[in-house]
């Protein structure tokens, strides 16, 4: 009973500050298939814009603050000065994510006041609606865009030192389409391959070049999301077991073949609409036996994999294939309105995303100019401004129409699935 009073009066302070209606006790109930569940009522005000584009925004409502109906956190600073109360901030935070939630009841709110007089201000359009809450650590926090795959691209591999690979035929190539193959197979289709080779200085530092000359092409001639840059570090390989054997092969001009290798692999995730490093990791491997290839067993060959150098790029082709998923899984989509014909708006968004014909997505004007610090685009300020339904999809891009509007929608506004 504590625990509930406890989130009532979060909910209580929460609604002093915005529209809202608290669920009671008997509002927060746990459903045999999904969970917690609430019910909530998220509101909007209809001032300067139509019921369509204020029930978008009631639903918003209500969805975040149904969030802080479960494993709620309050933080409170309070300060007291001559016994006078000075500051008193109040923070909550909420650690559950919406798995699923269901319209029960809408339209706009009742135009007279509990006394019969007329209400001069804009009318709420209100929303009731029942919410199920998750802690699962793996649900996604955007509930409206996880059913979307953000479009990846797959930038060639670059082997930092090339000397170390010369034993192993077309790695940079079969590097690149091994990962296409595999993440294809692991059920992540909104894929492309980048052909352009990336230059870099032998023995230098191999970092991801975020620069907007570097990334605005990519973005503007594939339609992705998102490049993953791969950079294998080391491929060193030399002898290691019976010394004494070895020197004495060297003493007779005999070959003396490597038995050990080391294989470190580092690849990125690059947010191509922010221009920002979103993820990283690293993999490395120590190998034993016959480590060098031969260019006659060529990277991606059954040939290759059946080396133990093949065996272990294997294990690192599997593992990076795995974190890639796990780290896109969650990214909200995020894309652009190319064109506009007919008022009908072209979104550079296609099939395999999984979006579909009915979906709703929603549009972010662009405001003013980018914001620039010490010569570096920070990007810009935008605003919400538009929902737009699906009319029709093609194999590189989407038709939709308008559902509800606020401002000005035009080329080059974002568009986002929430």
């Amino acid at each position: 009973m504590k625990r509930w009073q406890g989130i009532l009066w979060a909910a209580f302070m929460l609604c002093s500050t915005a529209v809202c209606s608290a669920p009671s006790e008997e509002d927060v109930f746990f459903d045999d298939q999904n969970g917690a569940c609430v019910i909530v009522t998220g509101t909007a005000s209809t001032d300067g814009v139509d019921e369509m584009f204020a029930r978008q925004m009631a639903i918003r409502n209500g969805l975040s603050f149904a969030s802080l109906n479960n494993n709620v956190t309050i933080s409170s600073d309070q300060s007291l000065e001559n016994y006078q109360l000075t500051r008193d901030a109040t923070r909550f935070t909420s650690n559950s994510k919406v798995e699923s939630y269901q319209v029960l009841d809408e339209g706009l709110e009742e135009p007279f006041d509990e006394y019969g007089e007329a209400i001069k201000r804009p009318l709420h359009y209100r929303v009731k609606m029942k919410v199920c809450l998750t802690e699962d650590p793996q649900a996604c926090q955007n509930l409206a865009g996880n059913h979307y795959q953000t479009r990846l691209a797959i930038a060639p591999v670059v082997v930092a030192k090339s000397y170390q690979a010369r034993d192993i035929a077309n790695i940079v190539p079969g590097y690149q389409t091994e990962l296409q193959r595999r993440l294809a197979g692991s059920g992540y289709r909104n894929l492309t391959v980048l052909d352009a080779q990336i230059g870099l200085i032998e023995n230098g530092v191999i970092l991801p070049n975020l620069s907007k000359e570097l990334l605005d092409p990519i973005r503007d001639r594939t339609g992705a999301q998102f490049v993953m840059l791969t950079v294998v570090r080391s491929l060193s390989s030399h002898a290691e077991d019976q010394p004494y054997l070895n020197q004495l092969k060297r003493f007779y001009n005999l070959e003396v073949k490597p038995d050990t290798r080391h294989l470190e692999v580092d690849w990125y995730l690059v947010d191509l609409v922010k221009r920002t490093l979103v993820h990283q990791q690293r993999a490395g491997f120590d190998v034993k036996g016959e480590v060098r290839v031969g260019r006659d067993r060529p990277f991606g060959s059954n040939a290759f994999f059946a080396t133990d150098t093949g065996t272990a790029f294997h294990a690192l082709l599997h593992q990076q294939v795995n974190d890639v998923v796990s780290a896109l899984r969650c990214e909200p989509l995020e894309t652009q309105i190319i064109d506009v014909r007919n008022d009908e708006y072209v979104i550079y968004l296609n099939a395999d995303s999984g979006a579909k014909v009915g979906d709703q997505l929603a549009v972010y004007h662009r405001q003013g100019r980018a914001v620039q610090f010490q010569g570096v685009d920070l990007g810009m300020d935008e605003s919400p401004a538009a929902f737009l339904k699906i009319k029709r999809i093609l194999p590189r891009f989407a038709v939709a129409e308008l559902v509800a509007k606020k401002g000005v929608v035009q080329v080059g506004d974002s568009v986002k699935a929430w």
